[in-house]
């Protein structure tokens, strides 16, 4: 099984593959490398919050069947910056119409949300409060 350092480090690489340095949009390597980790980071609690919406996911790491739709939306996220996701756009007046205004609907119907509920149980003179999912 692969520790979380490997795995992060794996999609790093992915991620590069999808996201070249260019060194016309990055200072240099290190602001580079930061933003291919913010955007992992950002994409996998994207994830988290979609999977598990009523969740604390703060320490919960990412299950492996969404790896790949992590660098997808790391991908989707980084278009977003810039003018690669514009629609149209009008010279004079400086217009621009974004297609989305985050991440594609496509990209977040492909996380199935888990939700539990809450069901009390009275025993003798404990009571207990359960969470069944």
């Amino acid at each position: 099984m692969e520790s979380a350092k490997d795995v992060e480090l794996i999609q790093k690489s992915l991620l590069k593959e999808r996201i070249p340095y260019e060194e016309s949009i990055f200072d240099n390597r290190e602001i580079y490398d930061k933003t291919i980790t913010r955007l992992l980071d950002d994409a996998k609690e994207d994830a988290l919050s979609l999977r598990f919406p009523y969740q604390d996911t703060t320490d919960m790491e990412l299950p492996k069947r969404y790896y790949n739709w992590q660098l997808r939306c790391a991908e989707e996220l980084y278009n977003l910056i810039g003018s690669i996701n514009i629609k149209s756009y009008s010279e004079n007046g400086l217009n621009w119409t974004r297609d989305t205004a985050y991440l594609s609907t496509y990209l977040v119907n492909k996380i199935e949300p888990i939700v539990g509920y809450i069901q009390e149980e009275e025993e003798d003179e404990n009571e207990s409060t359960e969470w069944y999912f």
